[in-house]
């Protein structure tokens, strides 16, 4: 069995149908709860499904699978659920002002998305997302009522 990584060591993404068009991102069984109970770790983000990434201090961090746990990419506006640990570490790249996209998500610091997590946490603790395919839309529950991004 192999060894899980970066935030796959604490969320997964669970099917809730059986075409896989339904699921729950939340935390795994095994997840310690000190890390469950620590309110700037994880944030729900939203990004542009053409980038994968997301903009830090003008600095491209991409959502990868050590870091985030993406929901569906058939919408242009995608959620995750970031470790926001994870994402410190991972190698950063130069962003250039002309690649902005409408959805494209830009913050000037990591302490404004820690700042973003703690406003999520206080809503419902540890967040998770269910997605829902109704009528061929895709809907989005997240575990708080404010929007993804605030900020």
């Amino acid at each position: 069995m192999r060894k899980l990584q970066g935030i796959q060591r604490y969320y997964h993404r669970l099917r809730q149908s059986e075409n896989g068009s339904d699921y729950y991102i939340e935390p795994r069984e095994s997840c310690p709860i000190d890390v469950l109970n620590r309110p700037d770790k994880f944030v729900i983000l939203t990004f542009d499904k053409d980038d994968d990434y997301i903009v830090v201090n003008n600095q491209r961090y991409y959502l990868t699978k050590r870091v985030a746990v993406k929901a569906t990419d058939k919408i242009n506006r995608r959620i995750a659920v970031v470790d926001i640990d994870e994402l410190e570490q991972s190698k950063p790249y130069t962003f250039k002002e002309k690649f902005t996209r409408q959805n494209t998500l830009k913050v000037d610091s990591f302490g404004q998305l820690r700042k973003l997590a703690r406003d999520q946490f206080s809503t419902n603790g540890a967040p998770y997302v269910k997605q829902l395919l109704r009528d061929n839309h895709y809907y989005y529950e997240p575990s708080f009522s404010r929007q993804a991004v605030s900020a």
